[in-house]
């Protein structure tokens, strides 16, 4: 699946066609796999995951090295998908049809950006 969400990757914000090369893709241990590091690195991205251990305890030697400081600044997406899911339409996933439910997540993503404004003037 990370092959197909990275290839589905659509970066807009400027005129025109949007950008489908990204610079790093920063993922939990659960992407730590030789597969999936090559399929980054073949879509000229650079990989963020930190390593799992090996059964001994020890951790693998990586010729990428790791940067957790950037690794961190992924708890701020996670900590939105958390408030997301707070909405238990989307959490469940009610909706059958993926636009219904993009819709829905859209919405929840706007409820989430109105709250923070309305916090923000008080």
């Amino acid at each position: 699946m990370l092959e197909r969400l990275v290839d589905g990757v659509r970066i807009g914000g400027k005129p025109g066609r949007p950008r489908k090369r990204f610079e790093t893709v920063a993922g939990d241990k659960g992407y730590d796999g030789a597969a999936q590091r090559a399929a980054i690195r073949q879509r000229r991205g650079a990989p963020l995951i930190p390593s799992r251990k090996a059964r001994d305890g020890t951790y693998p030697a990586r010729s990428d090295t790791f940067d957790k400081a950037r690794y961190k600044r992924r708890n701020v997406v996670e900590r939105l998908i958390g408030k997301l899911k707070e909405n238990r339409r989307i959490a469940t996933r009610y909706d059958k049809l993926a636009d219904t439910f993009r819709a829905f997540v859209l919405l929840g993503f706007i409820r989430i950006w109105t709250k923070s404004l309305l916090s923000d003037t008080a």
